[in-house]
């Protein structure tokens, strides 16, 4: 790179030439930093599930993350970063610059992890200023047409919209609106794909957003990083999510490196993150809470922002969150945006670039619940952690006690009620303005199809998921008669749709009779067709609590009118042939 050339012998007056001249002045504009209408590249890495002590450099002497532990010496470093207890309110805050719960989100499924259409993401902002943008892994703000990564400022989207993966090998997931299967790991496939991305743009700024699904269950990862571990003696738990963890940092690794080889690394913006606290009991540097928790140990991830000779390598002590984010990169890229909405986020690209001091602040944690006037809270400043649960208000001294072992509300009395004034004032101001996404917003124009995962939908009677978890669940238990799923729509725009189911059923069980219905009429079909849905082969190195991943068929059932407006989408049982109707995934309308 040109800063990197030997000034000694440029500026040697016997060696002077034309050619060394023009180099010398190579190297001074790229020591110079960018000038002011240069627009950088920005690349936004993203762990599910990382805790804050899931890298070496944090103390955590069983893991190997060389490449982190390498970007962390070359990034500053926030040392008190926080996001949200779980992962799609992480990435609501993140891509809007505001608090989950402004943004219609407000847990992980169901329809509580959408994200309203008229919020506008860090990717819009950038797309009108000139860049490209893609989407690489795990969305998890929506799977429906105006919640779509495509329609929320991502020129480019492949990965899965949904909170988790059900299988992590040659999986299938969505490029942009269609559906395609992958080759070989996951984690693999987003960094190739990213890859690409970025050399098909290197010419102009982009946004590259790399959302990788590890370490969250269902712990797969390929057999050299889980026996690395194993044979070190961890037990198969941890074994997977630090073999998950080695195999993503040395992806990010590649994608670090292309920016070498592109010659683009001086101009790009590098930051890495995780969503949340571990998903697991494991080393997390003493702090108290894993995932899911409003302790410290349950949203303070690791934060690092690299832009070389722009940003200077260290730690700071700022305290900063995932709402932060989009201000702070807006003002690193100097681009002017009045934001229709306010950001609750501050900008704080003046801490990184070293012209403004640190300063004290309050950084509000809320549980993703659905019942969000039950949900657990907690508010930091620089000393103190007050945290609000359904039972005890609870306040510790961070500097005195970072494992937040002993309660000091009682003793600190005036601080705890300063600290519980503020969260009370906020957590009623959120909770009284949200308003929910949950109804599916389907049948646009420009939409082609449309799926309706059984995920979404309502069960009544004896059907039941395959799971705990909906995410990724297909229904079972369909044997008795009058039992029903049914989804809750807005269609935008009338139209005659085919429709298709994704089922399973093995010979001896066709036959069983089914209607599908909306507001406008019904249509009669029998399972006649036997298709055989076999669980993918075990790859799992911890019993999962997932639902198990199987092969599926889609089958033509009809054809059906969904008007515009509220529509109800049912699905029922009429007779029953030989004790159980089948396995259901999905249905797909097609508009015709």
């Amino acid at each position: 790179m040109p800063y990197k050339l030997d000034f000694r012998i440029m500026l040697n007056k016997n060696n002077c030439n034309p050619s060394c001249l023009i180099a010398l002045a190579a190297s001074i504009t790229a020591c110079s930093g960018p000038s002011a209408d240069t627009k950088p590249n920005i690349v936004m890495i993203l762990a599910d599930d990382m805790g804050w002590g899931d890298i070496n450099a944090n103390g955590n002497d069983l893991i190997s993350t060389p490449v982190l532990n390498r970007l962390r010496s070359e990034s500053l470093s926030f040392d008190r970063f926080y996001v949200c207890p779980v992962s799609a309110p992480t990435r609501a805050q993140m891509l809007t610059g505001r608090y989950f719960l402004r943004t219609g989100v407000s847990s992980v499924t169901r329809g509580y992890e959408n994200m309203r259409s008229d919020e506008v993401t860090i990717a819009e902002v950038l797309k009108d200023n000139g860049y490209t943008t893609g989407c690489f892994g795990k969305w998890h703000n929506g799977r429906y047409y105006p919640q779509h990564p495509n329609r929320k400022g991502f020129d480019e989207f492949v990965g899965f919209p949904v909170g988790h993966l059900g299988y992590y090998y040659d999986a299938w997931f969505l490029h942009n609106d269609e559906e395609k299967q992958s080759s070989g790991y996951t984690s693999d496939y987003f960094t190739r794909q990213a890859i690409e991305f970025m050399e098909r743009n290197k010419e102009n700024p982009f946004l590259c957003y790399v959302s990788h699904n590890v370490p969250h269950s269902p712990f797969q990862v390929p057999e050299k990083y889980f026996s690395k571990y194993r044979q070190a003696g961890l037990d198969s738990t941890l074994s997977c999510v630090y073999g998950m963890v080695e195999n993503m940092d040395e992806n990010i690794g590649l994608i670090l490196q292309k920016l070498e080889d592109l010659d683009i690394a001086d101009n790009t913006i590098v930051i890495f993150l995780s969503d949340n606290g571990p998903n697991t009991d494991r080393y997390n540097g003493g702090m108290k809470g894993r995932k899911g928790s409003v302790d410290e140990g349950g949203v303070r991830v690791p934060f690092y922002i690299k832009w070389p000779q722009n940003i200077k390598p260290g730690t700071t002590e700022q305290l900063a969150q995932d709402i932060d984010i989009m201000p702070t990169l807006l003002g690193l890229c100097r681009l002017e945006y009045d934001p229709e909405k306010p950001f609750d986020g501050i900008d704080l690209s003046g801490i990184i670039n070293g012209k403004k001091k640190t300063f004290d602040r309050l950084i509000f944690s809320r549980q993703g619940n659905q019942v969000i006037e039950n949900c657990n809270s907690s508010v930091r400043n620089d000393r103190y952690r007050l945290v609000l649960t359904r039972k005890d208000t609870l306040l510790y001294d961070m500097l005195k006690d970072p494992s937040q072992s002993t309660d000091i509300f009682d003793i600190e009395n005036n601080t705890g009620l300063m600290l519980l004034s503020g969260l009370v004032g906020l957590n009623n101001e959120l909770v009284s303005t949200y308003e929910s996404v949950t109804t599916i917003e389907a049948g646009f124009r420009d939409e082609k199809s449309f799926t309706l995962p059984v995920q979404d939908a309502l069960l009544s009677g004896k059907i039941r998921f395959s799971s705990i978890h909906p995410n990724q669940s297909h229904t079972e238990n369909w044997i008795q008669e009058g039992d029903s799923i049914y989804w809750k729509l807005n269609i935008n725009s009338s139209g005659t749709y085919k429709v298709e189911m994704q089922y399973g059923c093995p010979a001896g069980k066709t036959g069983s009779i089914i209607q599908i219905e909306s507001n406008s009429g019904s249509v009669i079909f029998s399972i006649d067709e036997p298709f055989e849905s076999v669980i993918l082969p075990d790859r799992d190195y911890v019993r999962r609590s997932e639902s198990v991943e199987r092969t599926w068929r889609w089958m033509e059932i009809g054809q059906i009118i969904l008007n515009g407006g509220p529509e109800t989408v049912i699905l029922k049982l009429l007779d029953v042939k030989k004790s159980e109707a089948g396995l259901i995934k999905a249905l797909k309308f097609s508009r015709l």
